[in-house]
């Protein structure tokens, strides 16, 4: 069994960018799964969640429930947030660094925001007409 350091999960993981194996950002960690081993222990991370469907819980009272909601009636067959195994990662630190390609969910609703809110904003398509 390898052995396993404990660190503290919301300072090292939650909220950091996620980058793929390709070194593209892939959103950003919103979420761990825990799993419990057979014969006791302490809990060790499993999986990392990511997407608008891992975010929505962790955000309580009105606003939580106001998020879900949208992401439910914006999204309504997204209804799981996107799992990355932790064998999957690298690196966790400054950012999470990823040995494969990013769950193609994990970048849903930052693209839909991309698209529907920020790609409106006068001179927010500036990068993308640089080229040209």
């Amino acid at each position: 069994m390898e052995e396993q350091t404990p660190f503290r999960i919301g300072f090292v993981v939650l909220d950091r960018q996620i980058i793929d194996g390709d070194g593209r950002p892939a959103g950003k960690v919103d979420d761990v799964e825990l799993t419990w081993e057979e014969g006791g222990g302490p809990p060790v991370m499993s999986a990392l969640l990511t997407d608008s469907a891992a975010l929505g819980p962790r955000i309580s009272g009105r606003a939580g429930r106001l998020w879900r909601s949208a992401m439910r009636r914006l999204r309504p067959s997204v209804s799981e947030p996107a799992r990355i195994a932790v064998e999957d990662v690298a690196a966790f630190s400054p950012s999470t660094r990823l040995t494969t390609a990013a769950p193609e969910q994990a970048n849903l609703a930052e693209a839909w925001l991309r698209d529907h809110v920020i790609g409106r904003i006068p001179g927010a398509r500036r990068g993308d007409d640089a080229g040209e």
